[in-house]
């Protein structure tokens, strides 16, 4: 068992190893070459290889109802392959080592998740819509359906992360209530303009079920997507202001912050240490008294970093009880993300604090690269294109009631290929009442149109708001 101190290293979130490592599981020994999920102190899965096979091997910590875990992992497992569901080949299951439960599946090759992207969901929504069709046929369900649960080998779609396939009349088709309710799970993973996609052809599904399916039934499954997404953006909201796979996230007496866990592994610490030097020696963009923007290159990357100033103490009063603008805008810009609305990466945010009092703070984003669009309107007209994409901007924030505050033509940027992004996205807001969202709509609806009075793409631009 020595082999698997690793192990124990890796759970309690030590850094302190050399890959690849040994796993030793009853007698036999794995090479894992890659950790693909970290639980801290729960669960861990990594790709490993034994005697030429390569495995993809889950730990859990039986201290953590580990046995539980896995006997919720091996019921998916059987529940999923008796419907008829492509899952990878299991291995192995064990639960008589010390510390930990282990369960191992043949590593799919060449398996991808499946793509947020338009292309990819053209070619394989029906298929998608009849895996989920046939675990709710045979009476069961994926209860973490994301797209990060479901893999492309070639053509063939796969289920994994077994332990949340679960039902209690297996072999019994479930009822519409439930049914409907986790295929709008699955939908909301993608981007609007992807859900459209999956509502279009959601007659396959019912065909499948063999439900009539009309206009009525339409409207009443774009109910419950609306449901799952409030649902699915609290969940994403809670994972970006705490510590997981996705977000590394720390919190003291002195300082908050939460990073892209891609971007932190590459920068580390010295980044957060060095942000006020990075700030004082790098290009200005912005030099304003409550807020500085600077360009600077770091770990390999292009970024922009917007330093939130405290002007006065008068200024520190008023601010320091209230999220900063970094923290707003770091949530707001993966709100867009979320949504499918260019802006520039958001890759974290840093609050220095006084235990509750939030003093100055910083935001980090990816480098956009792009003009503002007042400069190169000036010389040549709006393509179809970015129309299109200003157009399904406002479109998107009519949805799902979303304000601006602050719609100047600075603040919004086109890149070479012409993608628009927005940005300065520190008083943003959702609203929950439709009349304020209207009145502030109407304000952004205003101040975007004041920026072409005068100009000969006026038309142009006061057409993007017709009906």
């Amino acid at each position: 068992m020595a082999n698997n101190v690793h192990i124990e290293k890796i759970l309690q979130g030590d850094s302190d190893f050399a890959m690849p490592f040994d796993l030793t599981i009853n007698d036999d020994c794995y090479t894992c070459s890659e950790i693909l999920r970290l639980l801290p102190d729960k669960r861990l899965v990594v790709k490993a290889e034994n005697n030429g096979q390569q495995l993809v091997i889950k730990l859990f910590v039986k201290s953590k109802k580990g046995e539980r875990e896995l006997a919720r992992e091996k019921r998916g497992y059987q529940l999923a392959t008796q419907a008829g569901i492509n899952v990878p080949q299991l291995v192995f299951a064990v639960d008589n080592m010390q510390d930990y439960c282990a369960i191992a599946y043949r590593y799919l090759k060449n398996a991808k998740p499946f793509a947020n992207k338009k292309k990819t969901l053209s070619i394989h929504v029906d298929e998608l819509l009849h895996l989920t069709a046939k675990l709710h046929n045979f009476g069961i369900v994926q209860n973490d359906f994301h797209l990060g649960n479901i893999l492309l080998v070639e053509e063939d779609l796969y289920l994994i992360d077994l332990a949340s396939v679960t039902g209690q009349e297996q072999g019994k088709s479930l009822d519409k209530a439930t049914s409907l309710a986790n295929l709008a799970m699955l939908v909301v993973q993608f981007k609007p303009k992807q859900q459209q996609i999956m509502v279009n052809r959601l007659q396959q599904y019912y065909c499948a079920r063999n439900w009539l399916f009309d206009a009525d039934e339409k409207s009443l499954f774009n109910k419950y997507v609306d449901k799952a997404w409030q649902k699915r953006k609290t969940n994403y909201f809670s994972k970006r202001f705490r510590n997981c796979t996705m977000t590394a996230y720390k919190k003291t007496f002195l300082q908050e912050y939460a990073f892209r866990r891609s971007f932190f592994e590459d920068a580390g610490d010295e980044f957060i240490n060095k942000i006020d030097e990075l700030v004082s020696n790098g290009q200005i963009l912005k030099a304003g008294n409550s807020a500085t923007v600077v360009q600077v290159e770091y770990a390999g990357k292009k970024l922009v970093i917007k330093r939130y100033n405290i002007k006065s103490f008068w200024h520190f009063l008023k601010r320091c009880y209230r999220p900063s603008r970094a923290a707003i805008s770091w949530r707001n810009g993966n709100l867009l993300q979320l949504l499918g609305v260019a802006t520039p990466k958001p890759l974290g945010f840093i609050e220095n604090r006084m235990g509750f009092f939030r003093k100055n703070a910083y935001l980090i984003c990816e480098r956009s690269g792009g003009q503002e669009i007042s400069t190169v309107y000036k010389y040549r007209s709006p393509t179809e294109d970015e129309l299109t994409q200003l157009k399904y901007m406002f479109k998107i924030f009519k949805k799902y009631q979303i304000s601006h505050g602050d719609l100047k033509a600075t603040n919004l940027l086109i890149k070479k290929k012409g993608k628009i992004q927005l940005i300065d996205l520190d008083v943003m807001q959702e609203h929950t009442s439709y009349k304020s969202f209207q009145d502030a709509f109407d304000k952004d609806k205003e101040r975007f149109i004041k920026n072409w009075l005068g100009s000969r793409i006026k038309e142009e631009i006061t057409n993007l708001f017709s009906k």
